[in-house]
Order: structure tokens, then C-alpha cells, then sequence
């Protein structure tokens, strides 16, 4: 291979990292905005990335080309550097999604999990199902993953708790599918829908507002992803801040 075909090397680094980026972003913006499919947007992503990656790899080559006086070491170390960065946040997102385990529906209340009613039917078919019968140790992956989930309870009247609960649930940005307030000793029962930043993937949630005896008062929780094996312990992560949230709206 002559000089001048060994220095386009960096150049051809370099064009790679940025058409990665471009291919990438496309993909989530389309997903996210409802173009594509979250699953169709993750998947062009990914191919993004791997683009990114490959020119990560050819500006790798091209450095180590120009430490031993070769051209292209200016142009490979720009290319492999923004590789690194780049890619250094999915990775690290994939590695901690590693540690839980694959599951997406998770509730605080695993005997008796709160039911959805006005959101089924906004899930379509293809959704993940709601009968928690998969994996069939569901309960056991949860617990040992998320000990720290558990019905909140609440030293208050349970009017006074459900209405904080669903001023808690506006602010997160949800849309509200149903929010029905405890009548004749019936719990209210709060249900909507959160949209992902990226890719625009849907997880449900239902809040369960529960009397148990004079100024006691039960808040349970579930969220469900529609779609995916595992949520990377994204639901999970949605219940503690929302129950956070709450504990500080009703004074702690």
C-alpha cells in the first residue's frame, strides 16, 4: 500500500465516526417522534454505533500507523478519541443493564399487584403481557434485585394521599390515562403512560391509593414496559423516584 493511500486512512477514520453519529441520531429522532418503531429506531442505533466503532477501530490503525512515522496520525487520533467518547455512554448503559435481571414488570406489591384497567387497551397487541407469568420466577428475580421496593405507607387520610399521589403523577410528565378517586371504601387507582426520552418506547404504570384504617393509608405501585425482555432496571428506577416524590409531598 503506497503513502498516500495509507494517509486517507485517518480521513476514512474519520468519516466513518461522523456518519456512525448521523446514522445513529436519525434513527432515535425518527423513533422517538413516532416515525419509526422504538424497536426499528434501537436496531438503527445500534448500527449507527457499530459504524462509530469501525471508524474508532480505522483511526486506531492509523495512529499507531503515525507513531512509527507513517501519515494519518493526527486524523487517526482525532477519529479513535471520538469513538471512545462516543461510545462511551452506550457502553456503559449496556454493561449496567448487565447486572439486573431481564424482567419489565415490577410492582411493590408482589402478592397482590395492582390491575390495570384503562391502559389495556392502549397497549395493542404486541405488548408484553400483564399476567407477570414470565419468567415464571418473577417474584424471586425482583425481590433479589429490588429488596428495597416494598407498599408505602402513609400516616394520612387516604383523600389527602390520593390527591397528592396524582399531583406527583402529573408532574412526571405522564400522560394520564385514568385517574379514579377512592369511593365507598374502594382504593382510587391512578393509571398512565410514560414515554422514553429516547426511541420513544412506552412503559405503563398504575398507582394503587388503598384505606387501611383511620388516618392509614396504602400507596402500591407497578410499571410495566410494553415491549422488551428487560428494562435495564429502568421501571424499577421509575417507582423509587416516584415513591421519593411522594414521601416529600406528604411531608416525609
Amino acid at each position: 500500500m503506497s503513502d498516500t493511500v495509507r494517509s486517507r486512512l485517518g480521513g476514512l477514520a474519520i468519516r466513518f465516526v461522523i456518519a456512525g453519529v448521523v446514522a445513529a441520531a436519525v434513527a432515535m429522532l425518527a423513533a422517538r417522534f413516532g416515525i419509526l418503531d422504538g424497536r426499528i429506531g434501537l436496531f438503527g442505533t445500534a448500527g449507527g454505533l457499530l459504524i462509530v466503532a469501525i471508524g474508532g477501530l480505522l483511526g486506531l490503525v492509523a495512529l499507531i500507523r503515525g507513531l512509527v512515522g507513517k501519515p494519518g496520525l493526527r486524523q487517526g487520533g482525532i477519529a479513535s478519541v471520538a469513538a471512545v467518547v462516543i461510545l462511551a455512554v452506550p457502553v456503559m448503559n449496556a454493561l449496567s443493564g448487565g447486572a439486573v435481571p431481564p424482567i419489565h414488570d415490577i410492582t411493590t406489591d408482589l402478592e397482590n399487584p395492582p390491575e390495570f384497567v384503562s391502559v389495556v387497551a392502549l397497549r395493542g397487541d404486541d405488548s408484553n403481557p400483564l399476567d407477570r407469568s414470565n419468567p415464571d420466577n418473577l417474584d424471586d428475580l425482583q425481590r433479589e434485585a429490588y429488596p428495597q421496593l416494598q407498599t408505602l405507607v402513609v400516616a394520612d387520610d387516604i383523600a389527602t394521599v390520593f390527591d397528592a399521589a396524582l399531583a406527583v403523577a402529573n408532574r412526571q410528565g405522564w400522560e394520564v390515562a385514568d385517574a379514579d378517586a377512592p369511593e365507598n371504601g374502594e382504593p382510587g387507582r391512578i393509571e398512565a403512560t410514560d414515554t422514553t426520552l429516547m426511541f420513544g418506547f412506552k412503559d405503563d404504570v398504575v398507582i394503587r391509593i388503598a384505606d387501611d384504617g383511620p388516618e392509614r393509608t396504602l400507596v402500591d405501585m407497578r410499571s410495566v414496559s410494553r415491549i422488551g425482555l428487560s428494562d435495564l432496571g429502568k421501571n424499577a428506577e421509575r417507582i423509587d423516584a416516584y415513591m421519593g416524590e411522594l414521601k416529600g409531598e406528604l411531608g416525609g
